[in-house]
Formats: structure tokens, sequence, C-alpha cells
């Protein structure tokens, strides 16, 4: 299997069906516990500059993936997502670690940040329960830029979801703009 640009050259196809057949990155709900307070922004963006500044290696591209500044802004903007998507925010290296990239996109407007934008899935398993993280990495000049969201199910029922989402549900529509097309997940 040969590589372009550090991700492993397979059609879109066989990118859905190595994530749906990946196992569980395993995490423990409590992890937070101690280090920031859920339900409060401020404390969350504090302990993602504070201990996620710098670069972590993606397994899967092998690509060093950036935490910045903005990127604690934008992952702590999503923080009232729930619980689980605060409680997920202390394994961030674990996520950026673990996903496997799923597609490459140019970005819809002119005017945008990133040349590029990545996405990445982490198929994870906390509290007991199954969830599946896209993850954004955007790049202009070798400059890396991180963001997810988070959904409940394994990767193969988000994808189903995504699929046969409306236009209008937001937090699907990227998945369902990645998806259009494609076989697995009907």
């Amino acid at each position: 299997m040969g590589f372009v640009n550090g991700k492993k050259i397979m059609t879109l196809e066989e990118r859905i069906n190595r994530i749906i057949c990946a196992s569980e990155v395993e995490l423990a709900g409590e992890a937070y516990e101690g280090k920031y307070e859920l339900n409060n922004g401020k404390s969350i963006k504090e302990f993602i500059l504070g201990k996620f500044r710098g670069k972590i290696k993606n397994l899967d591209t092998g690509n060093d993936i950036t935490i910045s500044k903005q990127s604690a802004q934008k992952i702590t903007s999503h923080f009232r997502d729930g619980y689980t998507y605060q409680k997920i925010i202390a394994y961030v290296p674990q996520i950026v670690e673990n996903m496997q990239f799923l597609a490459e996109m140019k970005p819809e407007k002119n005017n945008a940040k990133f040349s590029n934008y990545s996405y990445y899935i982490t198929r994870v398993n906390i509290d007991g329960e199954s969830h599946t993280i896209l993850s954004t990495v955007g790049s202009v000049e070798q400059e890396i830029y991180y963001d997810q969201n988070v959904f409940k199910g394994t990767p193969e029922e988000v994808f189903m979801k995504a699929k046969s989402s409306i236009a209008d549900d937001v937090k699907y529509s990227r998945l369902a703009e990645i998806l259009r097309g494609t076989k697995r997940g009907d």
C-alpha cells in the first residue's frame, strides 16, 4: 500500500470499511476529574492550552498534528455539546494519535484560513458507550489545526445517519458531504 502526502492510498469505501472494522479506543469517563470542570468553558480552555500545546503524531498518517491556541478555542467552543463531549476533551492526545484518515477536501470559502481540510475518524468507548469522533485538521504551509465533533454510536451507525440526514442537520452535514455517492453505510 502506497502513501501520498502521508495518507494511505485507498478508495474512500476502503477507508470507510477500515474505520468500521477498527477497534474502539477505551476511555475512562473520569479522566477530566481534577484537571478541569465540566460546564466551565474557561476551565476547559485553560486545560487544553496548558496540557496539549505542541505536536502529537498521528499513527495512521505519521503526520504531526499541532494543537494551537486557535484549536483550543475551537474545541472549547463546543463544550455545550454535553458531558460526553466535555469528558472526551481530556483524551485529545489519544484521539489525535489514533484517528484514521477518512477524506481530504478543499475549503468551501475562497478566503478560508487553510488550503485544505483533512477529516479523520476515531472510534471510542467512553463510560461503556460507543462514540465516533470526526476530527478536522486544516493545513496551510505546514501549519496544522485540530477540531472535533462527537457522535453517539459506532462509525457504521453514524455514517448511515449522516447519509440519511436532511441537509439542515448541521452536525452531520460534513460527513454527509464526504459520504455522498458511497455504497458503504446504505
